[in-house]
């Protein structure tokens, strides 16, 4: 079974650009996280209600490549995907392409379930069943 991989389309602010014309490196994480947000609530899971039952996925770490500038107004598509989730770690996979159809980046965060009080805890069953659905 193929993983499930979450496709969103946006054009790009020229806020998020840096003095060379190119989306700043710092939006990339934000763009993961538009990505990641997306993707839980299409497999019916809410951050918000998630934090609201005393549970949150701090992250734990973040890395990009990055293949090819992106630059202002251009539609770029973002596909997001779980790559695990094992233990307390849950692992996000991401590829940006541009209008072309070119990858331009590669990313991947890893967060950890945890409690409202920021430590470790295994996620609740039904969190892990939808998780592991997309697998």
């Amino acid at each position: 079974m193929a993983t499930k991989v979450h496709k969103l389309n946006f054009k790009t602010r020229y806020a998020e650009t840096d003095q060379m014309g190119y989306i700043h490196h710092s939006i990339y994480a934000q763009y993961f996280e538009m990505g990641r947000l997306e993707l839980m609530n299409e497999i019916g899971i809410s951050y918000k209600q998630m934090e609201k039952d005393g549970f949150i996925l701090p992250v734990y770490t973040l890395n990009t490549k990055y293949i090819t500038p992106i630059t202002f107004d251009e539609t770029i598509r973002l596909h997001t995907f779980v790559k695990y989730l094992k233990g307390v770690r849950l692992c996000f996979g991401y590829e940006i392409y541009n209008e072309a159809g070119q990858k331009t980046t590669e990313g991947e965060v890893v967060l950890v379930f945890a409690g409202a009080n920021g430590k470790p805890i295994r996620p609740p069953k039904e969190f892990a069943d939808k998780i592991k659905s997309i697998l």
